[in-house]
């Protein structure tokens, strides 16, 4: 009798199922270890909060671990985060900050909306709907219960979305200042929206590499979600955290009203300029209390306004290479300046204007014909020039993105290649993230992907329409290849923010698109100033949009609730950052337009990004071509790029000698910081860093975890608070400014600092 057949599987089929099995095994194992990874994490936590744990667990080794030994992983799903509350409030507040920033976008001191001024106003208004407010019947809808801590982020996110000036402000500004050209209000308001939907796509395609894993903990958002948690996590009657925070807000709620308004000189107390406040020299090398007045050396300042909570929560190897680039910051500026290079000594010693060869504000609405460059023209004009500190500015700006370049894809090009990799349809690898936090938010459901090409599609439509039709003169060509440009950069810039928090080259990028359209769109400074736009902006955007969902992440708000209060934000803001505009330039033009405008409000961002529109559009090759006194700027982009060679030389040969913890971007760009602003805040600021990541992290990491954050947010909260409404009541935000009057520490006639002023040299 013949044994029945039996079908021996081929070696393809033993294979495949081989292949499946362990891949099934493989994903089982995984989600064990993230199951428990969260379950150890939750036990971690609960030991510290009820300081249950060694002395040695509170101390964070490496930057990334305070996004498990500060921020809790805790969440209630079944919150609810949109409300009435949360509308009627994201909507207030939203109109509330981007009224605020595009006042502080013409201050002389550029400051951003803090988002925990905003946060410590919009629990009070919550908290107080809900205990003021009936809670029966139709109000059930209207006050639903008690203020929770996702209707707050939502309300946050909302409203830090719209507290933006947009870079769309600066073009529409400038060809309203420069070259009276009012924008139509349509096109005006959607050149803002679209602009910043650029950067809201690049974000939703970098969010797995960026936002999910933990390395990528956004040093920036970490006080903001420790005071989120703090405020709706504990116990509000005991809690030492919560009493901590109010202490400190109240006291600096009142105090900053002396540095601020009454008492000027403690904004950069400077003993040289106390001893001489008629020489030109001190005022450069040791003033800094005013506007582009010097470098602040050895100064000290008493305004938290001015030196911010960045030093508190900054990651310490991010503060050490900021200080390294400051302190050559003092040599190179010096230098340049009293080694007269460039002419430099006939220009002022910091200034973001644009010079003709006698030292005057240099014509340039005579040097364009029919706002193009005119060669004729520019014969009779003759030359133009920058002060030399502001050429500087340009050349380490162009080094420092040359370098990011060569540091990032060296050592960081292990967390890339599995997100580039991913974009591969052939590709059925997952890109897989391992981390507490995220871990959590997948009982939400996430964003699909083809969601940010559609909104990245639609943004790019309204750029293009925009952009012909407020007849720019950037042709459409141009504009696609200074967005391909702006993502790949956008990627770059964006993984430094997130690993340590380095967001300085959001402020610096504007002079490097600048350079690149001039060479796509030569001799035309209005496509110029557009091309700079549709760089810059959609990256900024990008880096903060990600620090949002970063956010969202760290308090568990759901990623769709994220992006529809971030449109929404940025639709608001944008209505309302036009508004606000017109109607700071209609009644401060004059000051505006001045070099040194005034104490309450000055146009120097206005100024530098139309002078590098001017030199760049206008003057590209006269001033920066081979023969062009400045050629060396755009030459810095490419000898940038060899600059982190060195550093990376020496880690290969003593591995362990901590040479990885240097960054040559961040010190080139710090090597010339101090060439525009307010800079007595410097000295503070690195004093108080080095004690709080150094001494009190290593020294006392029990208060280090559990406040150090909080008193972060506690100076920024009642400082913010009191500036703004010193902006409305004295200052003259609201029209009339009602100065404190003249005394030895008010000095009308000398800088806050009692230094010579700028003009009067």
């Amino acid at each position: 009798m013949a044994e029945p057949e039996v079908l021996s599987p081929t070696l393809e089929e033993k294979r495949s199922v081989s292949e499946s099995s362990v891949e099934k095994r493989e994903a089982e194992a995984e989600l064990t270890d993230d199951a428990r990874m969260a379950k150890e994490v939750e036990e971690f936590e609960e030991r510290l909060q009820n300081d249950e744990a060694a002395n040695e667990e509170y101390l964070v080794q490496e930057a990334y671990e305070v996004a498990i030994k500060v921020l809790s992983t805790r969440d209630d799903p079944e919150l609810n985060a949109l409300t009435f509350r949360t509308f009627f409030l994201g909507l207030g507040f939203s109109a509330f900050g981007a009224v605020l920033a595009q006042i502080y976008y013409f201050k002389p001191q550029t400051l951003s909306v803090s988002t925990l001024f905003l946060l410590v106003l919009s629990y009070w208004f919550g908290t107080g709907m809900h205990a003021l407010l009936p809670s029966n019947g139709i109000w059930r809808w209207i006050n639903p219960g008690p203020f929770n801590i996702k209707e707050h982020v939502a309300i946050i996110i909302m409203s830090s979305s719209a507290s933006v000036s947009a870079t769309a402000i600066q073009v529409i500004s400038v060809q309203d200042l420069y070259y009276n050209n009012t924008l139509n209000p349509g096109l005006a308001i959607f050149t803002l929206i679209g602009s910043q939907l650029l950067g809201y796509g690049y974000a939703g395609l970098l969010q797995e590499l960026l936002v999910r894993p933990t390395k990528c903990f956004w040093p920036s958002t970490i006080s903001t979600a420790n005071l989120f948690q703090a405020l709706h996590f504990d116990n509000q009657m005991t809690s030492k955290r919560v009493r901590l925070f109010w202490t400190i807000f109240t006291v600096m709620f009142f105090w900053e009203i002396i540095p601020q308004w009454i008492f000027p000189v403690l904004t950069g107390l400077s003993i040289f300029c106390l001893a001489n406040n008629t020489s030109p020299v001190f005022r450069n090398i040791f003033g800094g209390a005013s506007n582009n007045e010097g470098m602040g050396l050895l100064a000290w300042c008493f305004d938290w306004n001015l030196i911010g909570s960045g030093c508190l929560f900054n990651p310490l190897w991010l503060q050490i290479n900021q200080d390294i680039g400051i302190f050559f910051t003092y040599i190179l500026m010096a230098g340049v300046y009293y080694g007269n290079l460039w002419r430099a000594k006939d220009f002022p010693f910091m200034s973001q204007a644009i010079f003709a060869a006698d030292g005057s504000q240099y014509n340039q609405t005579a040097l364009l014909t029919n706002g193009k460059f005119d060669p004729v023209k520019y014969e009779q004009l003759g030359p133009a020039f920058f002060s030399a500190t502001n050429a500087l500015g340009l050349m380490t700006a162009n080094l420092s993105l040359g370098a990011t370049f060569t540091h990032v894809f060296f050592w960081h090009w292990q967390d890339l290649l599995p997100f580039l990799k991913s974009f591969n349809p052939w590709s059925k690898t997952e890109f897989i993230v391992h981390d507490a936090h995220f871990e959590k938010m997948k009982v939400y459901k996430q964003l699909p992907r083809w969601w940010y090409f559609i909104l990245l599609a639609a943004a790019y439509a309204i750029a293009q329409a925009t952009n012909y039709g407020a007849h720019s003169g950037l042709p459409w060509w141009a504009l696609t290849i200074i967005l391909l440009i702006s993502l790949t950069l956008s990627m770059l810039f964006a993984t430094l923010a997130a690993t340590i928090g380095f967001f300085q080259f959001n402020t610096s990028a504007n002079g490097f698109y600048q350079m690149i359209t001039s060479y796509l769109v030569p001799g035309d400074p209005i496509a110029n100033l557009y091309g700079a736009l549709y760089g810059q902006h959609p990256q900024d955007q990008c880096i903060l949009m990600l620090g949002d969902l970063k956010l969202g992440q760290y308090t568990k708000l759901a990623p769709r609730i994220t992006f529809a209060m971030q449109i929404m934000g940025t639709i608001v803001g944008a209505v309302l950052n036009y508004i606000m505009m017109l109607t700071i330039i209609n009644a401060n033009r004059a000051a505006l337009l001045s070099i040194s405008g005034t104490r309450l409000w000055s146009g120097q961002n206005a100024q530098g990004f139309n002078t590098n529109g001017i030199s760049w559009g206008g003057l590209g090759p006269e001033m920066f071509g081979i023969h062009g006194v400045y050629h060396m700027v755009p030459l810095c982009l490419a000898i940038g790029v060899f600059c982190p060679l060195p550093l990376i030389a020496a880690w290969y040969i003593w591995p362990k000698a901590g040479f990885e913890n240097f960054s040559t971007p961040i010190i080139l760009q710090y090597s010339t910081f101090l060439s525009v602003g307010i800079n007595t805040s410097v000295n503070p600021m690195m004093a108080i860093g080095i004690f709080s990541q150094w001494w009190v992290r290593t020294r006392y990491p029990r208060w280090f975890t559990k406040y150090n954050y909080i008193v972060a947010a506690a100076l920024d909260g009642g400082t913010q608070v009191i500036s703004f409404m010193l902006n409305f009541a004295v200052f003259g935000a609201s029209g009339t400014p009602h100065l404190f009057p003249q005394w030895w520490g008010n000095d009308f006639n000398l800088s806050a600092d009692r230094c010579v002023l700028p003009d009067q040299s």
